[in-house]
Parts: C-alpha cells; sequence; structure tokens
C-alpha cells in the first residue's frame, strides 16, 4: 500500500451488475487529496491505486467542476449601476467663520483667495 494514503478501515466495495465497483465518495476524495499531494501523473497514481484511468480521470473533472462553481458563486462580481449627479445648487461651498462671517464659493478661480482669506484670518486672530 502506498504511504501517500492515510490508513483506513477495510470497506468491502459494492460493485453493479456490470461489475464496475463503486468507490465510496470519502475514500475517492481522500484518493484525489493524496493524488494532489503525490506529484504523480494521473495515469501512473490511478494505476498504483488499481484504478481504471478513465474513472480516475472523471473524478478528477468532478472534483474541478465543483471547484469552478464554488469560486463562481463566492468570487467578485459586477453589476451595473447608474449615478445620478445632484443638481448644483444656488453658491456651491459654504464656509461660516466664527462670529456669524459666511463665505460662498460658487467657482474654482475663487479658491485661491478664499485661501489667502482663510490664511491673513488665521494669523490676525
Amino acid at each position: 500500500m502506498n504511504d501517500s494514503i492515510p490508513p483506513t478501515e477495510l470497506t468491502i466495495l459494492k460493485a453493479d451488475t456490470a461489475g464496475r465497483v463503486r468507490t465510496p465518495i470519502e475514500q475517492r476524495n481522500a484518493l484525489l487529496d493524496a493524488f494532489e499531494q503525490s506529484g504523480m501523473s494521473g495515469a501512473a497514481f490511478a494505476k498504483l491505486h488499481g484504478i481504471k484511468y478513465p474513472t480516475f480521470a472523471y473524478w478528477r473533472k468532478r472534483r474541478e467542476e465543483a471547484r469552478n462553481e464554488d469560486d463562481a458563486r463566492s468570487g467578485p462580481f459586477f453589476e451595473e449601476i447608474e449615478i445620478q449627479r445632484a443638481a448644483a445648487g444656488p453658491g456651491g461651498l459654504g464656509i461660516e467663520l466664527p462670529g456669524g462671517a459666511r463665505l460662498v464659493i460658487d467657482r474654482a478661480d475663487q479658491f485661491p483667495m478664499v485661501a489667502a482669506l482663510l490664511k491673513y484670518l488665521e494669523h490676525s486672530c
């Protein structure tokens, strides 16, 4: 027996009328886990464990499909959204200064003047 598969209890495997062996899902998953860690080719691993290669390849394919489905469900997705711009209110940006003075900036070219005014007020107080 190969050391890559942990020892398990002996199990009686059922066969169908055509003589095909039915491998329990737990054993199938243990074999697939061992294969992923073995570094062997699929054909060599299947031969070593007495599994017909087409059967083993089918198990691998089903596991990969299940993983892809899980990734698709939990992965990022895109959703179309519509952004509505708020109507520009009168006055743009308003600043209320201590003492009740209020400053309204409604054009970008006013920012340098407002910055200079605030700097002046900061030093004068």
